[in-house]
């Protein structure tokens, strides 16, 4: 009787190469799972981080709306952030319209306020609210605050992030931040008051009748004219229609002056400079760079003279003072 021939080792075979497929198959198939675990877990450390800043931002803006609410005449409407709100729409501020707010520190004097001091505004072009100093003493007072430089206790070589939304103590040394000051700038015609004092106690003042600075989409460009005052101009000339510029944006003469500035190759003022004590200094090491001081070049004709104390700040062009109630 004839034996069927023998199936085994084919079928063995076969088997063998079913079973490296099928593993072959799943290293894949467990491969593809690691990457989108790891792409899993990527998201969502991101979404953590963004609902942290969402959490800190709210945090912060309702303690703003609350002190917005406690001016007198000022009225709030919110709106409540939703759990279906983009990413991007819950970064906006939650206010929706405020009404009968002070715009300004001209604002807050007109409504009868004559002490300085640090206040709540919000600038009228849908902008959210800010606390400011205004300075109700010098020329009558109405004066928003922008910038303050006055013992050192602050650095200003600073990111663009930072000068964007402004940095330092309001009772001390401070930018306001150029987004505040694009939004206050922005809603009328203002003037710049610049005041300056030397390490022998003079004081200088310079006067510019207009006043703005464009949105971040076009540097946060600067329009400055109209000079008078008791000291030379240093600033309008030069740096007008000047972008603004910081140390991590790559702008040479703003990495050589430690500050963020409108700079012009580089400069005849920079205010945002390094703090010297005792006013003159050096260029340091073999190889200087270039001045980097508090420096108005026509306080000393010199770029090596760095100012003890100064201030900017802006109020309407139309500001009259007005007796005390």
């Amino acid at each position: 009787m004839a034996q069927s021939p023998r199936v085994e080792p084919h079928l063995s075979k076969w088997q063998s190469e079913e079973k490296n497929g099928l593993n072959s198959s799943l290293e894949q198939r467990f491969r593809e799972l690691e990457r989108h675990y790891a792409e899993a877990s990527t998201l969502l450390h991101l979404q953590g981080s963004l609902i942290y800043d969402m959490q800190t931002q709210i945090h912060n803006l309702s303690m703003l709306v609350e002190k917005v609410r406690r001016n007198p005449g000022c009225m709030v409407n919110i709106v409540r952030t939703s759990p279906l709100m983009s990413a991007q729409e819950a970064l906006h501020p939650e206010v929706q319209h405020v009404r009968n707010c002070p715009i300004d520190c001209a604002s807050i004097y007109y409504n009868g306020v004559r002490r300085s001091g640090i206040y709540t505004v919000v600038p009228s072009l849908g902008a959210m609210p800010v606390e400011v100093f205004c300075d109700m003493d010098t020329e009558s007072g109405g004066w928003t605050v922008i910038q303050r430089r006055q013992d050192g206790s602050v650095n200003f070589d600073r990111s663009w992030r930072e000068y964007k939304d402004g940095f330092g103590d309001l009772h001390t040394e401070f930018w306001l931040g150029n987004d505040h000051i694009h939004d206050l700038s922005s809603q009328g015609d203002y003037m710049l008051r610049i005041d300056l004092e030397d390490w022998n106690g003079k004081h200088k003042h310079a006067l510019y009748q207009s006043f703005s600075v464009e949105e971040e989409a076009n540097l946060y460009r600067l329009h400055v004219s109209g000079f008078s005052g008791t000291v030379e101009d240093s600033f309008s000339w030069y740096h007008n229609k000047q972008g603004f510029s910081t140390s991590d944006t790559g702008n040479i003469c703003a990495q050589i002056s430690h500050g963020g500035w409108w700079y012009n190759q580089c400069f005849f003022a920079n205010l945002n400079g390094v703090y010297y004590k005792a006013g003159r200094y050096s260029p340091k090491g073999q190889s200087p760079l270039g001045p980097d001081g508090i420096v108005w070049y026509t306080w000393k004709d010199s770029d090596y003279y760095s100012l003890k104390k100064v201030s900017m700040m802006i109020r309407p062009r139309t500001f009259r003072p007005r007796l005390s109630p």
